[in-house]
């Protein structure tokens, strides 16, 4: 019994992590983003031997289409209506099921799956973390769609398709590079939103939702979103990145984005990824482990969270307060 029980936690688990990355891949529209950069050069062809998705003849006689042909935007509202349809009913379709599976189904067992087996969120979070979350999906979607328009009209970016371009070295070492820039950019600005005026005005909104579930990892002031957006498109257009490098990192950090504001218990993955209790902290703590994918910033800034210290929303800087200042130099950090 306990082997089969074994086996079907793991199987569990399994479709967990494959579901949440399509979640992932769909929320912001990157599944466009993935054909595209991925396949531009043939899409691009039949495209020109179709002319487009549009009828050219037809598009000249609108003024608007016409103005944003010259902007390097020609079926704008294709690929923007495209991304948004496809979005939606993906991230609602696999969001709800889960949903409908953990939180509903097992609700009466939620110590063998919940990081926080003791606290739910409210009826009236449940439904503003949902419907804040899915508006900003939808600016990130309509995002997507226009930078594959863009990408498909032949608009300038650094993202290459052939390793010869810049050799093996480059390619192996912008692995890692790229993977702690987001990190940075995850950390940094999300440590500095913890700032007590920023955080009253603009991040608590984020953290109404003390025991996260899928639905948060969205679900935030939209400015701060936007910030985070252009933050993760800005190698796009400055550093020249190979595709496959950029679109896989970017798709990783959106799939672990909503694993750890799941709610539900997630290993870490060796070396480098936390359990999703990580993050869950951070929203039942406040203002401590401020990272994403890593520890690594928050061991180096002392944020982590500590034992023997207290933490709350008005215990701000990301140190906490000492339970007994002779344990201060002493104390240990969580094991996540």
């Amino acid at each position: 019994m306990g082997n089969q029980w074994n086996l079907n936690e793991i199987v569990s688990k399994g479709v967990f992590m494959v579901s949440v990355f399509l979640i992932a891949t769909a929320a912001r529209g990157e599944w466009l983003l993935f054909i595209v950069y991925l396949g531009k050069d043939h899409l691009q062809e039949y495209f020109d031997i179709h002319d487009g998705f549009t009828n050219t003849t037809a598009a000249t006689t609108t003024t608007g289409v016409s103005t944003l042909e010259r902007m390097g935007l020609k079926d704008l509202h294709i690929y923007t209506i495209f991304a948004v349809l496809v979005s939606f009913s993906t991230f609602w379709g696999i969001g709800l099921s889960f949903d409908k599976y953990f939180y509903k189904n097992r609700k009466n067992q939620p110590e063998s799956w919940k990081c926080q087996p003791d606290r739910w969120l409210t009826r009236s979070n449940e439904w503003h973390e949902f419907i804040l979350g899915s508006t900003n999906m939808f600016l990130g979607s309509v995002g997507s769609g226009f930078i594959s328009c863009y990408i498909m009209n032949g608009g300038q970016n650094k993202l290459y398709t052939n390793i010869s371009d810049y050799g093996w070295g480059y390619f192996l070492l912008s692995i890692p590079a790229l993977f702690f820039y987001n990190e940075a950019i995850s950390y940094y600005p999300h440590r500095f939103f913890h700032n007590p005026w920023l955080y009253k005005k603009v991040h608590k909104i984020h953290h109404r939702y003390g025991s996260p579930t899928l639905y948060s990892t969205t679900a935030m002031h939209p400015l701060e979103f936007l910030m985070y957006q252009t933050f993760l498109a800005i190698p796009v257009f400055t550093v020249p990145v190979h595709a496959v490098v950029f679109v896989t990192i970017l798709l990783y950090g959106y799939y672990y984005g909503m694993m750890d504001h799941s709610g539900i218990k997630m290993d870490a993955v060796w070396p480098w990824q936390p359990s999703s209790m990580f993050h869950d902290d951070h929203h039942r703590y406040f203002h401590c482990n401020f990272g994403f994918n890593t520890l690594i910033f928050d061991r180096f800034h002392g944020t982590l969270r500590k034992k023997n210290y207290k933490y709350g929303e008005k215990v701000f800087g990301g140190d906490g307060k000492a339970e007994d200042n002779a344990k201060q130099k002493t104390s240990e950090f969580y094991k996540y």
